[in-house]
């Protein structure tokens, strides 16, 4: 581990780093039938191998899975009538999805989880996107219930845990004015002891425990009646969030003169030999109908993080990002400073600084969470400088890394017992010092700790660090 203060000259680069930056697109291009079919056929051979390597861990794993994610109290049983045939138990599985989806459409899709055209492309992908997802987890975390649970919702890795861990590597974040306990906001930072006309500005209303945007919301200042007040903010958290615990109260940060709304995909792993390393550097950009949020994009792009230049298109990615970039991308031929200039060969100078914050940011996650193999990073180039939204548990962003090459497919699958075998060291030795927790890290008697969390006890009140930092953002 990196002791705590070094400097890092330039991130360090995982083997996945090269599967996952410098690939080129399969026959017929990402996201048709072939590249739907190959991923498939990569989740199937993975769940054999390692029925052949770990098969107890295994079973034990996918029934505890299933148990949360699908079939309740029935997982124990179907498990131990269908286990080895467990990738047709989710083809079927997905079949009947997709037959319900008929007749209940969902809403809107998330851009991130658009499906391709077809009728048989498009049953290959839910297959592989809702299969991938636990193995990849097994793969990287083991036969652990906290990383299941944690999967499914942010018991323990909510927004204060994220930027307590901010701050103590010293990650700029944005300044968090309040919290909502569900019938009154606590004031702090500089709207502390103010009035009700005390002017706050534009703000951001977050759940403690919410992802993906939901429960969101974004409150400007001159636009449907807000007026920037802290009377304001009270009544929107009254009338949308009566009742709702943890809404945290953020100001909303802006994007560097001249940069549209966008933010990087930074995702960080540890690896077999315990280090922490970078996976991954994505760009997300163009947000439908000039929207706030990067859920809303329409352009994704992969970053070089060693010369911090985009080198080309995350096509692979979605659906919509295959359709709307191609399979190449547009090509630069501005400044790099929004969508149409944004492009192959665009330059974020300071980004690998941006990389070597989310590496120290994960070492001090790990101490407090040992099972924490994999976290996605959400920054973005401020006003201010560099600004880091949050940490996500990467238990949807990873899968897509793991089974996207079948290089890729090879190091996870090889180095799976060596993952497993690792996080039960580094487990046993947290329990010696943190007895009163069970083996997979949850309170020996009581829910998870989301209650002490949605409290906010140790829930930063500080204005973002760096606030000048990488000045080159901020031009």
């Amino acid at each position: 581990m990196a002791a705590k203060g070094a400097k890092i000259k330039s991130p360090t680069m995982s083997s996945v780093y090269e599967f996952s930056t410098f690939m080129e697109p399969p026959m017929g291009g990402w996201l048709a039938t072939f590249d739907c079919l190959s991923r498939s056929l990569r989740v199937v051979m993975a769940f054999y191998a390692l029925l052949v390597t770990q098969p107890i861990s295994l079973f034990r794993y996918l029934n505890k899975f299933h148990k949360l994610f699908h079939w309740g109290s029935w997982a124990s049983p179907i498990m131990m009538l269908f286990f080895p045939a467990w990738p047709f138990v989710m083809l079927a599985t997905v079949a009947w999805q997709k037959l319900r989806d008929i007749v209940w459409p969902p809403k809107e899709i998330n851009c991130f989880f658009t499906e391709p055209d077809g009728l048989f492309a498009r049953w290959l992908w839910a297959f592989y996107m809702e299969s991938s997802v636990p193995l990849a987890i097994f793969m990287i975390h083991g036969d652990s219930t906290a990383a299941i649970v944690n999967a499914l919702h942010d018991f323990v890795l909510t927004k204060p845990f994220w930027r307590r861990h901010m701050e103590k590597t010293g990650m700029p974040f944005p300044l968090q004015l309040g919290c909502w306990d569900g019938a009154e906001c606590d004031w702090w930072a500089r709207a502390k002891d103010k009035g009700a006309d005390y002017q706050v500005g534009d703000i951001v209303l977050k759940l403690m425990d919410g992802c993906l945007g939901r429960g969101d919301t974004f409150l400007e200042k001159g636009k449907d009646g807000f007026d920037g007040t802290i009377a304001a903010v009270n009544r929107v958290l009254e009338e949308k969030y009566r009742g709702t615990k943890g809404v945290l109260v953020l100001e909303w940060i802006r994007p560097a003169q001249g940069r549209e709304v966008h933010s990087f995909d930074i995702v960080t792993m540890v690896t077999p030999d315990g280090s922490i390393q970078l996976v991954s550097c994505l760009y997300w950009g163009h947000c439908r109908n000039g929207g706030s949020s990067t859920h809303d994009s329409t352009a994704g792009f992969v970053i070089d993080v060693a010369k911090e230049e985009v080198i080309r298109a995350a096509s692979w990615y979605s659906a919509l990002f295959a359709e709307s970039m191609g399979q190449t991308g547009p090509t630069m031929t501005g400044t790099g400073m929004g969508f149409g200039e944004v492009g192959i060969g665009s330059k974020f100078p300071g980004l690998q600084e941006v990389c070597e914050q989310a590496i120290a940011g994960h070492y001090s996650a790990l101490e407090e969470q040992p099972w924490l193999h994999a976290i996605g990073w959400d920054a973005m180039f401020s006003t201010t400088g560099p600004i880091f939204f949050e940490g996500n548990y990467a238990s949807h962003r990873i899968p897509r890394r793991v089974f996207l090459t079948w290089r890729s497919w090879f190091y996870f699958l090889w180095n799976s017992c060596a993952f497993a075998s690792m996080l039960e060291r580094r487990v046993t030795a947290y329990e010696e010092k943190q007895p009163c927790l069970s083996k997979d890290n949850r309170p020996m008697s009581g829910p998870l700790p989301l209650a002490v969390e949605r409290a906010g006890a140790a829930e930063p009140k500080r204005v973002a660090a760096s606030a000048g930092g990488l000045a080159a953002f901020a031009r």
